[in-house]
């Protein structure tokens, strides 16, 4: 977690965080005016974050984050930043019964885990084979995906007791122009209202906060539960397609 920002806005900042070797770390982002100020705490392993205002000319490269002025910086992105950074999941929302955020290399177990029912494989595509190939995709799912949209596949664990009970959220299949809908809901927990409760919520957040004017879903035609909730949700039936090989049907909200 986030416990302290540090504001290095004037050159002679410079020689002060000399003076401060090791620079701390743990919980702390620095943020910084000045390419050559950014850089110093760069090369110490620290997190920075570019700070631009009417006097900075050009382009503060070198870090990924920044923010425009010095005045009503917002804490929680500030936070999200910093858990980018340290690896750690952001959390998305929450509902009732649920919690969702990001994943994680550390979820990869409970992952295999939630997949390990062929119920749960029937209508669409499983882990990768080796554990291995999975924490490589979950990396680069968070570095491609999570840091370029801002959205993505989230996991869903109940409040209750911490357990992962399955995955939702948004993504781009490749060839269509409107984001999709996607949801798994583990074998143990059907029929407990759960995929409801977490796609209705996202479907609201889908419109008033990432402001998606239409979402897609593409189900298998025979995976009848998952038809039953997209109408439950509000989608219409747009299309029959197919999808390497299989007869999909395509809905719209």
């Amino acid at each position: 977690m986030l416990k302290k920002i540090v504001w290095c806005l004037k050159e002679e900042c410079a020689d002060n965080l000399r003076g401060m070797l090791p620079l701390p770390k743990e919980g702390m982002l620095y943020l910084s005016d000045n390419a050559e100020i950014l850089a110093f705490i760069q090369s110490q392993g620290c997190y920075t974050v570019a700070v631009y205002h009417e006097g900075v000319s050009g382009i503060l490269s070198g870090t990924q984050y920044a923010v425009e002025g010095t005045e009503e910086v917002e804490w929680e992105y500030l936070q999200k930043v910093y858990r980018r950074f340290a690896g750690k999941p952001w959390d998305i929302t929450q509902t009732d019964r649920c919690t969702i955020r990001e994943m994680s290399v550390a979820d990869v177990d409970d992952l295999y885990e939630l997949y390990d029912s062929p119920l749960v494989t029937r209508y669409m595509e499983g882990l990768c084979t080796k554990k291995e190939q999975e924490i490589q995709y979950i990396q680069d799912y968070i570095k491609n995906v999570y840091e370029y949209y801002d959205f993505g596949i989230w996991l869903i664990h109940r409040k209750e007791d911490g357990q992962l009970i399955g995955r939702a959220g948004f993504y781009y299949r490749p060839g269509f122009e409107e984001v999709e809908l996607g949801f798994l809901i583990g074998q143990p927990y059907w029929r407990r209202g759960y995929a409801y409760e977490v796609c209705s919520h996202l479907m609201e957040m889908g419109k008033s906060i990432y402001e998606f004017d239409k979402v897609q879903a593409v189900v298998k035609k025979e995976n009848l539960d998952s038809v039953y909730l997209l109408k439950k949700l509000g989608f219409h039936f747009e299309e029959e397609i197919v999808l390497e090989g299989e007869e999909c049907h395509r809905y719209l909200a």
